[in-house]
This record gives structure tokens, C-alpha cells and sequence, in this order.
């Protein structure tokens, strides 16, 4: 045997899950029940030792005779998926052109759910930084140290100067020590609980739109203002 990775599957008997290798295994053992010795060992294919030569003759004659896979031994299942959305693809499009009233194709899906998401426009009014920032709060992913020491781009996870306690997303929006007067505001404004906090400072709409002022106007938790801080 020329294959060192074949011999290798043969004799790791836990590693070799192929179906090839489990048959080639049994046929191995039901001829040593038959009281035949066989001895396997890998021998490189360019000794030229005339039974190996003999060996990759048959090897190749076989793998020529042998031209057109029996699909119900073997398939991938892969191939079955792809063939599935194929065939799938082309049904739908068949009768997407076939129907007069396309709109009607998703009408009796959709029966009487109604999926549209509600337009958030305070949301839509505000720009490209101040969103990305209350998104990213609101997932507690941002550039706060709480955060970014837990991914060791920070040494410590504590605020900064006078204010020593965890920098969360949490205490920087209702408890950091450097935006007292904004914080009243923010409290006052959306009359917090400490039941609800994200509730009500990301999901209920007076909650958002207090919330992005005070972003607005304290530009917590962005890249710049990070930097700031460190100085």
C-alpha cells in the first residue's frame, strides 16, 4: 500500500467514520476469520517492486471501468439540499408567470398578519453616529471600557478622573459623575424606574427620543469621545 493516509484511517479505527473504510474494515476481518494472514504496510511507489506495480495496474483499470456513481449507495447531502431550492425556485417561478394577480402569491401567505415593522421616525431624523451609538448601548457593544476591557482592548474596565466605578452603558447614561445635570434631564424626562431601564430607555418612544438628546448632547460611547478620555 503506497497510501500512508489510507493506512493510516485503516488503523485508526475511532477516526474513520466513511462508510468506504468501514466496508474495507470488515472485509479485513471476515478473512481473518477464514484463517488468512494479512500483513498491510506502506511501501512508497517508486521502490519498483512488481506486485506494488501490479496493485496500481488493478487500481487503475477499475477506476476506469467504474464510470457512473450508483446514487442510491452514495449521495452528498449537500447535492440534495441544492437540487431541493432548485427545484423549489423554479415551481415558484412558474407560478409567479403564470399568475395574473402576482400580488395574490403573498396575500395568502401573509393571510391577515400584518408584518410591517412600525416607522421609528425619531430614529430616521437623527444622524448616522447618534443611531449607530444607541444601537450599540442598547446591545451594551460600544466603545465604553466595560466593554472593551472584557475584549482587552482596555487595561482597566473602570470611568474615568473623579468617577471610579464600572463604565457600563448603564452608569454612563443614568449614574457617571460627569453628566449629572443631563442625567436629571434624561430621568425627569422619561420618569425612570430601576425595574425598566432598558425598556424604557430604548423601546418605549418617549424613552428613545429622551435618550438620543442626551447621546447628542454628552456624545458618550463613540470613538472620539473615548479618546478624550484617555487624555
Amino acid at each position: 500500500m503506497n497510501s500512508q493516509m489510507t493506512l493510516q484511517r485503516l488503523n485508526a479505527k475511532s477516526n474513520v467514520n466513511a462508510k468506504l473504510f468501514d466496508d474495507i474494515q470488515q472485509n479485513l476481518i471476515n478473512l481473518c476469520q477464514n484463517q488468512c494472514q494479512i500483513h498491510i504496510q506502506w511501501i512508497s511507489s517508486r521502490k519498483n517492486i512488481i506486485e506494488n506495480e501490479k496493485a496500481d495496474q488493478w487500481v487503475k483499470s477499475a477506476a476506469q471501468e467504474v464510470s457512473v456513481i450508483d446514487n442510491t449507495k452514495a449521495i452528498i447531502i449537500s447535492f440534495v439540499k441544492k437540487q431541493i431550492c432548485k427545484e423549489t425556485k423554479l415551481q415558484w417561478l412558474n407560478v409567479w408567470k403564470s399568475s395574473i394577480k402576482k400580488r395574490n402569491q403573498y396575500q395568502k401567505h401573509i393571510s391577515n398578519v400584518n408584518l410591517r415593522q412600525k416607522s421609528l421616525k425619531e430614529l430616521r431624523k437623527i444622524d448616522r453616529l447618534t443611531f449607530s451609538t444607541f444601537i450599540q448601548l442598547k446591545m451594551k457593544h460600544d466603545y465604553f471600557k466595560s466593554y472593551l476591557h472584557r475584549l482587552s482592548e482596555n487595561n482597566s474596565n473602570k470611568c474615568y478622573k473623579i468617577c471610579n466605578a464600572s463604565q457600563t452603558s448603564e452608569h454612563l447614561l443614568l449614574n457617571c459623575k460627569h453628566y449629572r445635570s443631563e442625567q436629571i434631564k434624561l430621568k425627569k424626562k422619561t420618569q425612570l424606574k430601576n425595574t425598566d431601564i432598558i425598556l424604557t430607555l430604548f423601546i418605549i418612544k418617549i424613552g428613545r427620543i429622551a435618550t438620543l438628546e442626551y447621546l447628542k448632547n454628552t456624545w458618550i460611547a463613540t470613538r472620539k469621545w473615548l479618546l478624550e478620555t484617555k487624555e
